[in-house]
């Protein structure tokens, strides 16, 4: 008898959990309408491609006046980011007696962008100039820094 009792318990257990279900399942809301096709995103249509006859390359874009060039304005934030002012000074005026004076104009004339180069890679690293990015600057960030550098070297106005 005691085991009777428990399977009916049982079986009485496991049909309430079944028609809970069933009622959950009843209350679940109905998924949202579907929006007619006019309001559907419509897709668009590939353009043509254009031919090498049709198509001229576009000249580079000049900065505006008054307005700074891109590549110095990257190299600007390249010396500004990475302590180059510590040395050489916030305007290039040169605060270490061993580094560079980038205002200075005989020193740009003399000094050739491929020794800039050299010398953010490490080449004088011996007189104390470090390795811009621990010797692993991109070309594009030793360009633009060669680009700020002589910048700097610029009369103002010019």
């Amino acid at each position: 008898m005691h085991n009777l009792k428990r399977f009916l318990t049982l079986c009485a257990a496991v049909a309430a959990g079944v028609l809970s279900a069933c009622v959950v399942k009843d209350n679940v809301p109905p998924p949202p309408p579907m929006k007619p096709k006019e309001e559907q995103v419509k897709t668009v249509e590939p353009t043509k491609p254009t031919t090498e006859t049709s198509a001229k390359p576009a000249e580079p874009a000049k900065p505006a006046e008054g307005a700074e060039d891109p590549l110095i304005a990257k190299g600007r934030e390249l010396y500004n980011a990475n302590a180059c002012a510590s040395c050489h000074g916030d305007k290039g005026q040169g605060v270490l007696p061993n580094a560079p004076k980038f205002t200075d104009a005989a020193w740009q004339q003399k000094e050739k962008d491929e020794e800039i180069v050299a010398s953010l890679k490490g080449a004088k690293a011996a007189q104390g100039m470090p390795a811009f990015k621990g010797g692993n600057g991109t070309d594009e960030e030793h360009k633009a820094l060669v680009a700020y550098i002589r910048f700097l070297g610029k009369p103002a106005g010019k």
